[in-house]
């Protein structure tokens, strides 16, 4: 069987398979753009996976940083159901997923009871790390956890494999070592009876944080650090001149974007040099993407095996003069790859089918056969990527989805000033069909945005004030269902407006006859801004949808680290280069334990600086 001919599940919806149930790999990489072209940097993705498979351009992130969406990723939910809006305390991190018991129920889990072996390696979420490895999470057959606060250290791979004391790898670069366990995971999986899932998350391109010793307030991020086989390519590369790089009219036109000067030609150099770090650190992505596809054609896996390739949220380089970061409602940053490759699946196509980070789980349990293992409560549906999945009584949303971020801060990477005070906090509609495509904001300041994407695809005008009343009121309609939806109801907000049915898209909800209806309805709007989710303060709501908050008022203040915080971050080695050449398969020879000082002493990093906004 050629893979993308035939499926091996003729019956998904019975459970009734006819062979093997297919296995699924998950590539998720960290801040990978999609806007920026940087998938054409992948020759390797490129052979097996754009030409092998679909594309498909309006997938979504819908929250862009990266714990949060980690975490609706996981568990088939927005963040304003599951509460992890941050990537660390109070508000987010491995601590709070755990003390929300968020682990207990989620896709792992679910696919464990669906009769697969569930792999993973690499970053799952920010927190996991060097003192916590004990508290490793349920659901893994395999896993292979990197560990902070070296998560985000090229050169220094840290790693816990099931829960196992820590080791470092000496003189290795960390996506080569993700390499080597991935392929390692596959020979391993291939002598077992039951189908698998291995999700592979390499760290880059995200950046590098960097503690210096003689200055220890002074903790900062820098662009990726590539391998050193890969270092002196793209030297010419540029950020792509969009319309909406660093124009001379200012575009989006919302609270701290409204004050945002031009950006000078040395700004503009160093988002130059960024992107091209960014590209580099690709490089070893795309050598892993390569070999994992030889290994699975070697061991005759590959037409019964699923390849998803996405990242947890886009990113953004000088776009609406923004200096380098994630965590905002543009379209560099939500809008995320999303590359599928296996049985079903057309080869070379582009898709503009609709869809987001939380139905990615329902999906995956439909490939399995195992959908009936999902709770009632998870949010995403079931993306219809094959002949088989077409009229799963799971559908996901096609049409419609939200934005949201909770921020009192504005985060700027590669910055001397990481954090600047600002307000971030907004609820976005995404609304997309055959001849619309419209993202419609409203900020907790009271401001908004609306942009016609068909006509202006860069948000370069906001036509807010010259939209109808008519036509706001079924936006606003729409955003005050998804803006604290559940469920069902966040697949299918016209649902829930239109409880006798009628109205499936909203082309038919602007038919003059709702005009009386929709002008009924309350606007959505915030009491005040808060960097939280805070139910209340998000009123009016369309139905009682109250969620359990248990928010801190704020969270703690950023302090210096003091030296022996310094010093015990450099008790393991952070090398200037390594990658000199790729890790043999005997890269488990080069592991060394974690000095038991680091294990041992309880480190909240992020009040030094770390794996805040930035991770």
């Amino acid at each position: 069987m050629g893979s993308g001919q035939q499926e091996p599940n003729q019956n998904v919806f019975s459970g009734k398979t006819e062979k093997k149930r297919p296995n699924i790999l998950f590539i998720f990489t960290d801040d990978q753009d999609y806007r920026m072209d940087s998938l054409s940097y992948m020759p390797n993705v490129q052979k097996y996976l754009v030409e092998q498979g679909t594309t498909y351009t309006n997938h979504y992130a819908t929250v862009s940083v990266c714990c949060p969406s980690r975490v609706s990723l996981l568990r088939g939910q927005y963040a304003h159901n599951t509460n992890i809006t941050h990537v660390m305390e109070p508000y987010g991190g491995y601590d709070r997923f755990n003390r929300l018991k968020l682990g207990e129920s989620y896709l792992p889990v679910w696919l464990q009871e669906a009769g697969y072996s569930t792999n993973y390696i690499g970053k799952l979420m920010n927190g996991v790390a060097v003192h916590n490895w004990q508290t490793a999470p349920k659901g893994w057959n395999y896993q292979d956890q990197l560990l902070d606060p070296y998560t985000y250290v090229y050169n220094t791979p840290v790693f816990s494999k099931d829960g196992e004391a820590p080791v470092f790898y000496e003189n290795a670069y960390q996506t080569d070592i993700i390499h080597g366990k991935a392929k390692a995971a596959l020979k391993r999986l291939n002598n077992t009876e039951e189908p698998f899932f291995l999700w592979v998350s390499p760290m880059a391109p995200h950046g590098q944080f960097q503690i210096h010793s003689e200055n220890p307030i002074n903790i900062t991020t820098e662009p990726p650090i590539s391998a050193e086989r890969h270092k002196n390519l793209f030297e010419d590369v540029k950020v792509p001149r969009t319309p909406n790089f660093n124009p001379d009219v200012q575009g989006k036109t919302a609270s701290y974007f409204n004050d945002m000067p031009k950006l000078t030609d040395e700004q503009v150099e160093f988002l130059d040099h960024t992107y091209r770090r960014r590209l580099r650190a690709l490089q070893a992505v795309d050598e892993m993407v390569g070999a994992l596809f030889e290994q699975l054609e070697e061991q005759g896996q590959l037409d019964n095996t699923y390849v998803f390739y996405s990242a947890d949220n886009g990113y953004h380089l000088g776009h609406h003069r923004a200096l380098a970061g994630k965590t905002t409602n543009m379209e560099e940053d939500i809008n995320v790859p999303l590359l599928i490759r296996g049985p079903g699946i057309p080869k070379g196509a582009i898709s503009d089918l609709v869809s987001t980070h939380e139905s990615l789980a329902p999906t995956f349990l439909a490939l399995a056969n195992g959908e009936d293992k999902l709770p009632s409560w998870v949010d995403g549906g079931v993306m219809p990527i094959t002949p088989a999945l077409q009229n799963h009584p799971l559908q996901a949303s096609t049409e419609t989805f939200s934005v949201e971020f909770w921020s009192d801060n504005i985060a700027w990477e590669n910055d001397e000033n990481l954090f600047v005070p600002g307000v971030n906090t907004y609820k976005t509609l995404r609304v997309i069909g055959p001849t619309y495509d419209y993202s419609y904001a409203v900020w907790c300041t009271g401001e908004h945005e609306l942009f016609n994407l068909k006509s202006d695809p860069y948000q370069t005008q906001n036509i807010y004030n010259q939209a109808t009343d008519r036509f706001i009121n079924r936006l606003d309609a729409l955003l005050l269902v998804l803006k604290s939806c559940k469920a069902g109801n966040c697949r299918n907000p016209w649902k829930v407006l239109h409880d006798r049915g009628g109205v499936q898209s909203l082309p038919e909800a602007l038919s003059k006859d709702q005009d009386d209806f929709y002008a009924t309805l309350p606007k959505v709007k915030y009491d005040h801004c808060t960097g939280y989710y805070d139910y209340d303060n998000e009123s009016p709501h369309f139905g009682d949808q109250a969620t359990a908050i248990n928010n801190p008022s704020r969270r703690p203040e950023r302090v210096i680290p003091p030296q022996d915080i310094v010093d015990l971050f450099n008790l393991l080695p952070v090398p200037e280069s390594t990658g000199h050449t790729m890790v043999d398969d005997d890269f488990e020879a080069i592991a060394k334990p974690v000095p038991e000082q680091l294990m041992n002493t309880v480190v909240d990093w992020s009040r030094y600086g770390f794996y805040s906004y930035g991770s």
